[in-house]
């Protein structure tokens, strides 16, 4: 018993030392996905908005605060930082000390990965309301492990070279997905109160996945779940930071962009896929809430 206890203080013990041997001082970087070696923080005190995908801060050392969405987080070592696309970063500081590293996920890549789709709505839910994680021992030495491997394996030549990085890319991503996901079960458990709020926005995103293109009014999911549409909106703002007609937006933009990276769908076939009156319309939807029209959208996809 007493060794045991020795390997697991060990493996908790992740030196920035020990860190810096195992990821590459180059990194990675292709068209969709990039791994920065480890890099001091105080490098990222200007955080652009306006990310292509998904960028993830792993922190190592020292510490770092953030405004993101209008909310204040401290990230401190072995925390993760999550922001996407519809992140509003305020503000970045970080100590002298602070160390760690980035991945970004491309929307291409995002897209061109097999999702749950229910597990993937409530994940994108729970990190729109707290983008800031606390990682578990296991987790964060998982993590480094993978990414350590990417930053070894990036100097493989060939056409082997290109298929290994990208599993590589695939696995950390998956890796995220599943931190994410216990992250949002463990966050709605606790009290009963939270539970049965917990609850009610995993029936909510399950009938979201059903429905989304069909359906887009918070009236219609309210009533499915036996309750009006101000306390569903009510629910969602108090969990999520978002409310109701927001989440169901997302998840209908969401899925026209799932649908229009189909090559061989037309817009006017995505516009009747997702049960809208005209193909003008959808185009007036998706427009308002992305910043671009689906066909240019389609175009650079």
């Amino acid at each position: 018993m007493q060794s045991k206890r020795k390997s697991s203080e060990e493996v908790s013990c992740v030196s920035v030392t020990k860190i810096k041997k195992t990821l590459s001082e180059e990194g990675f970087l292709s068209q969709n996905f990039r791994l920065t070696p480890l890099l001091r923080l105080q490098e990222l005190e200007s955080v652009e908005n306006g990310i292509d995908g998904m960028v993830v801060l792993i922190v190592v050392s020292g510490t770092a605060k953030s405004t993101i969405n209008g909310r204040n987080y401290e990230l401190r070592p072995n925390s993760l930082l999550i922001l996407r696309g519809d992140s509003a970063v305020g503000a970045f500081k970080s100590s002298k000390a602070a160390m760690g590293y980035l991945i970004h996920f491309s929307e291409a890549f995002i897209s061109s990965v097999n999702h749950d789709a229910a597990d993937k709505l409530m994940s994108d839910i729970m990190v729109g309301a707290k983008p800031c994680i606390e990682l578990r021992v296991e987790d964060t030495t998982r993590l480094h492990a993978i990414a350590a491997l990417v930053g070894r394996m990036s100097s493989v030549d060939g056409i082997y070279g290109e298929k290994i990085l990208s599993s590589l890319a695939n696995t950390l991503y998956y890796m995220l997905a599943a931190i994410i996901g216990n992250y949002s079960l463990s966050a709605m458990s606790g009290s009963d109160t939270l539970s049965r709020a917990g609850e009610l926005i995993r029936q909510f995103a399950s009938e979201l996945v059903r429905s989304c293109h069909q359906e887009r009014s918070v009236e219609y999911y309210a009533s499915k779940l036996g309750i009006t549409p101000k306390y569903l909106s009510l629910v969602c703002k108090k969990q999520t930071g978002r409310n109701a007609s927001k989440i169901i937006d997302d998840a209908v933009i969401g899925k026209a962009k799932e649908l229009l990276a189909q090559p061989g769908l037309s817009i006017l076939e995505v516009s009747e896929r997702l049960n809208f009156v005209s193909q003008s319309f959808f185009g007036k939807y998706f427009k308002q809430r992305t910043g671009v029209s689906p066909s240019r959208y389609k175009a650079l996809g």
